[in-house]
């Protein structure tokens, strides 16, 4: 485990020192003794330059290499802590120790990182070590600073602790940084499912959708796996290869019918392609295999209600409801039923009495404001204020929510506030890209700023959007197992 750290201190043995400039020869060959690995011998010739150097610090920091490759770690930091009692500064030591400590997991470790750096900022292998503590201390602007530096020292770190920073900046929203460390630990012949799924994430998320699937195909080739199969799907249908997105779903409900994702997925195509039909017996299906999932049972219910089967959905929605009690999205979409039915004349009281018991709700937010909106609030009036201060809410409850946005622009356009309005469908745009109604109001909302070539770009997005749809009713969709 630690013959990678051991690589580095022997490179660390180069680092030029204040000390005379010609080393006695006895300290040449217990240098050569350690870099040759015969911990041993090295560690005998050590003891006696000790008695014949009494406090040199080349000769202690050798001593702790020597006992790190013999595998006596804590002796190794023990005496690298000694040498730098009597030399503070002394460099080498220093650096060997911090990373000796980041691969025992002292708490110490930061505090000899920061420390080294003020003597050697620009050394590369501390950069590296400084980037992982950047990252734990959510400072992404200075975990960038430090990588930069770092350059390839990444690539020497322990495997354990490359993996660890790769964690990090995936988990920091550095997707592509995350996937250069991946495939550098991949490169260096590391290899499980964990990684190449983790390597495969990464690519997805930082929008490289074609070195995902790469990844994958080749993850697939030496042996299924459902998480593997299921990301492959999505890498596919972003890189709009639809139908081989739909092949691997089924593929992946042949070999693992009890996973509900893969019905869902599949199921959240249909409804991107209108094919709600199909997506109905796609979701009953898995329900066969998981009859007590509440996903699958508020899927049902979803895709009878944008088919007009309202009684239907609600009937779904109360089964996902009782199965999850303690979820306000069942309850919501029975809402959201009624309004599309306009079945209740009490649907406002029932939002609002369920935003006051749930007041941290985006999803309850928005209905409540679609509704108002519905019954026809207008500018100026109580009902209108209420929608937009909900719409509001939503917002700041769930920014990844695209609908608010939606809504909020089209009561900036309903006042001529069309300058304010446009920001609100470009988000909108980004959360939602398969809803076709912030391109819609974009386009529209250019085209009256004279901004031309953006409106254009808008109507052409709508109508590859359409192209899509139309070519998904043609690629001959067959059901799973068919």
């Amino acid at each position: 485990m630690l013959l990678r750290v051991l690589t580095f201190c022997i490179l660390i043995l180069l680092v030029p020192v204040d000390l005379p400039a010609q080393d006695p020869p006895e300290y040449s060959l217990a240098v050569q003794l350690v870099q040759e690995q015969r911990w041993t011998a090295a560690l005998d010739e050590i003891q006696l330059l000790r008695k014949q150097y009494p406090g040199n610090p080349k000769v202690g920091n050798l001593e702790g290499l020597a006992l790190l490759g013999s595998g006596d770690a804590n002796r190794a930091a023990l005496v690298f802590q000694q040498v730098l009692q009597a030399h503070p500064d002394f460099f080498p030591a220093l650096k060997n120790l911090v990373v000796l400590e980041w691969e025992t997991k002292k708490p110490t470790a930061a505090e000899h990182t920061e420390q080294a750096l003020k003597i050697e900022p620009r050394d590369p292998v501390l950069n590296a070590y400084a980037a992982l503590l950047d990252l734990q201390r959510r400072n992404a602007s200075a975990a960038n600073h430090h990588l930069d530096i770092a350059g390839n020292a990444i690539s020497g770190m322990p495997p354990e602790i490359e993996m660890r920073l790769a964690y990090l900046l995936g988990t920091s929203g550095r997707y592509s940084r995350a996937a250069r460390v991946y495939q550098d630990i991949a490169a260096q012949g590391g290899h499980s499912p964990t990684l190449t799924y983790n390597l495969g994430l990464a690519h997805y998320l930082a929008g490289n959708y074609e070195e995902a699937i790469h990844t994958l195909e080749e993850a697939e080739a030496h042996g299924h796996s459902v998480d593997n199969l299921n990301l492959l799907a999505q890498a596919y249908e972003k890189n709009q290869q639809t139908q081989l997105a739909i092949d691997r779903l089924r593929e992946a409900i042949t070999l693992f019918p009890a996973d509900e994702n893969n019905y869902l997925d599949l199921a959240t195509i249909c409804i991107d392609h209108n094919a709600y039909p199909l997506g109905i017996e796609i979701v009953q299906l898995g329900l066969k295999s998981r009859p007590g999932s509440e996903k699958l049972l508020f899927q049902l219910g979803v895709l009878h209600a944008l088919s007009g089967e309202f009684d239907l959905a609600r009937a779904e929605f109360r089964r996902a409801g009782k199965l999850a009690p303690g979820k306000d999205l069942p309850v919501a979409a029975l809402e959201l039923a009624d309004i599309q039915q306009n079945g209740h004349n009490d649907v406002l009281q029932e939002l609002r009495r369920n935003l006051k018991q749930k007041g941290d709700s985006a999803i309850l937010c928005y209905l409540l404001g679609s509704s108002l909106v519905r019954r026809g609030a207008r500018p100026g009036s109580p009902e209108y204020t209420e929608a937009r201060g909900v719409f509001q809410k939503a917002i700041r409850l769930d920014p990844k929510l695209p609908y608010p946005y939606i809504e909020l622009g089209k009561m900036y356009e309903q006042e001529g506030k069309i300058v304010e309005a446009i920001p609100l469908f470009e988000k909108a745009a980004v959360l939602g890209p398969r809803d076709p109604s912030s391109y819609y109001h974009l386009a529209r909302d250019y085209r009256k700023l004279n901004q031309p070539q953006k409106a254009s770009q808008m109507l052409n997005k709508l109508k590859e959007m359409e192209q899509r749809s139309r070519e998904f009713e043609q690629v001959g969709l067959t059901r799973p197992g068919g």
